[in-house]
């Protein structure tokens, strides 16, 4: 049976035509606010997700259709194909992906097609927060990060990478920041983003301490007013939600602020209470992931690095990287004086027992073998960052040289080498970056490629 509703619409067992947009209204492929459903349907015989809303909210979804038309060109944000109006709905025709994030954390057997050659944790999250530094570059502020709002696809066509796409989605709260402003205001009855997963600025009251901060601080974001809300907030929100996310996938589905369960959720999140324990478990990295995702549920917004900042961190580095970075650090301070020693080479000294801990000795962690290959012809002092560093340095340069059974202990470069040191110093990588940093040496020759962000 064919029925027309009007010139523009058709619907026929289930299959509503409108213009070139076919929607299948007998296969749901989930609910939103307002009375929003999500259709699988077709545009110009490509699948497609067709999101269904009231016209009542035409300003809402039509705000959302611009953000999409404007943001889309990004392989992690997703695409927008078109827009039709019929019988008091709008309906937006969008990229169709098998599943959220949520689905394939949560329910991996579920998605064989999607996890079968395993998830690489550090490239989603990379994916993600490329989208993010994205929407950010053209000022767009997304206000509702979290698990189920990030989608999962096939790669496109011929791509020479298999990996798998992530993708931004559902725009209907995201705010474009005007012209030279990059804040806007917003309020606890207005709060944005779905709870659990709001920064603490949004959810703290007005004459708050965050907000008292926000008035009385000087801030490279200037703040703006937003018409309904009235509080400041900037792109730090987003950081703040990615954080949150960030755990959640390394964790394979924890929340950072779920101690003492997740009803306690947003008071935690208010109070800055969080718990980053099950990140022990990543074992490599578990350290770098530790520090980046610290920074960036930071209780004070200021405080978090912006989106290009956490794509530098050494979190995302490659072993041969952190390798280089660490041998890099090792040649630039063999040439700082010694006798008296120079503020920069007391500036790496000082990190010294956090990386050995009490004992101050790093040759006790050391195994015996390795220690006796060391070499006659140098001598090391255990308390000295310089010379962890110098051996360090030392025996990567002269791998090859090593007997072949005590190779075989160590593991190969670059990773097992990398690994024989940060399993026995896991604050190494980050104490000797927090110094690079610390003597703003990130612009110097050495060091500047580790800063750049990627492209």
């Amino acid at each position: 049976m064919v029925r027309t509703v009007s010139n523009e619409i058709m619907e026929m067992d289930g299959v509503v035509r409108i213009g070139r947009l076919q929607v299948f209204t007998d296969v749901v492929l989930g609910h939103g606010s307002h009375g929003t459903v999500v259709y699988r349907g077709s545009f110009d015989g490509r699948d497609v997700a067709v999101k269904r809303m009231l016209m009542e909210f035409y300003d809402i979804a039509s705000h959302e259709v611009g953000l999409l038309q404007e943001s889309d060109d990004h392989h992690n944000v997703i695409r927008y194909f078109c827009r039709e109006q019929a019988t008091g709905f709008l309906y937006i025709g969008l990229e169709l992906c098998p599943a959220s994030l949520q689905d394939v954390i949560e329910r991996p057997a579920s998605y064989p097609d999607l996890v079968q050659t395993g998830l690489d944790l550090p490239d989603v999250l990379r994916q993600i927060t490329q989208g993010v530094r994205y929407l950010h570059s053209l000022k767009i502020v997304h206000r509702d990060l979290k698990p189920q709002n990030i989608l999962v696809a096939m790669p496109r066509g011929r791509s020479v990478s298999r990996s798998l796409r992530l993708l931004i989605s559902d725009f209907g709260l995201c705010k474009k920041l005007e012209d030279n402003q990059s804040s806007f205001r917003a309020t606890t009855a207005h709060a944005a983003g779905t709870s659990g997963w709001r920064a603490p600025e949004l959810l703290v009251d007005d004459d708050g301490p965050m907000s008292l901060a926000s008035q009385h601080t000087e801030s490279s974001e200037p703040a703006v007013v937003d018409p309904q809300t009235n509080r400041r907030a900037t792109r730090a929100i987003d950081i703040f939600s990615l954080g949150c996310v960030f755990y959640y996938v390394l964790t394979r589905g924890s929340h950072p602020f779920d101690k003492n369960g997740k009803f306690m959720r947003e008071a935690n999140i208010v109070k800055g209470h969080f718990d980053l324990e099950e990140l022990n478990r990543l074992g490599d990295y578990a350290f770098e992931a530790d520090d980046l995702i610290r920074s960036m549920l930071s209780l004070d917004p200021r405080q978090r690095p912006d989106a290009s900042a956490v794509l530098m961190h050494p979190f995302f580095w490659l072993p041969s990287d952190r390798l280089t970075f660490l041998c890099d650090v090792s040649d630039h301070f063999e040439f700082e004086p010694r006798e008296p020693p120079s503020d920069s080479l007391l500036c790496l000294e000082s990190v010294a027992e956090r990386v050995m801990g009490p004992e101050m000795d790093f040759l006790r962690s050391l195994p015996r073998d390795f220690k006796d290959n060391l070499g006659k012809q140098r001598k090391y002092t255990g308390g000295r960052m310089l010379d962890l560093l110098r051996a360090l340095r030392n025996k990567r340069n002269h791998y090859n040289d090593m007997p072949d059974h005590l190779k075989d202990n160590i593991g190969g470069l670059p990773e097992g080498y990398l690994n024989f040191w940060t399993y026995r110093f896991p604050s190494l990588l980050m104490s000797c970056h927090a110094v690079v940093v610390e003597l703003d040496l990130t612009r110097n020759d050495r060091f500047r490629r580790y800063f750049v962000p990627p492209e």
